[in-house]
């Protein structure tokens, strides 16, 4: 990810989408925090119905804003809490 910064208006509402092609949720809020920002993401692959996602540049990968698409690698240890909560969903290739 280039060192680029985004509105949180521009971003907010975009899917969020793991560097395996499984659809993590919805982007639906940032949290500033001082170092990093935490996105909070609307899911609906564990029984509290949200994710908090550091925005860290090894975590976020790419943002397509006009696609409203972020992709983003699961930082380790996440991941496993993410997975013992349901089945993700594939995002569907597109050509």
């Amino acid at each position: 990810m280039e060192n680029e910064s985004w509105k949180v208006a521009d971003i907010a509402g975009s899917e969020v989408i793991d560097e395996q092609g499984t659809r993590i949720g919805t982007l639906v809020d940032v949290l500033p925090t001082g170092g990093n920002d935490v996105w909070v993401i609307k899911t609906d692959l564990n029984s509290s119905g949200e994710l908090l996602l550091p925005a860290l540049k090894s975590v976020v990968t790419k943002i397509d804003v006009e696609a409203k698409k972020i992709f983003i690698v699961m930082p380790a240890g996440l991941r496993e809490v993410f997975e013992e909560h349901g089945e993700a969903k594939k995002e569907p290739e597109t050509k």
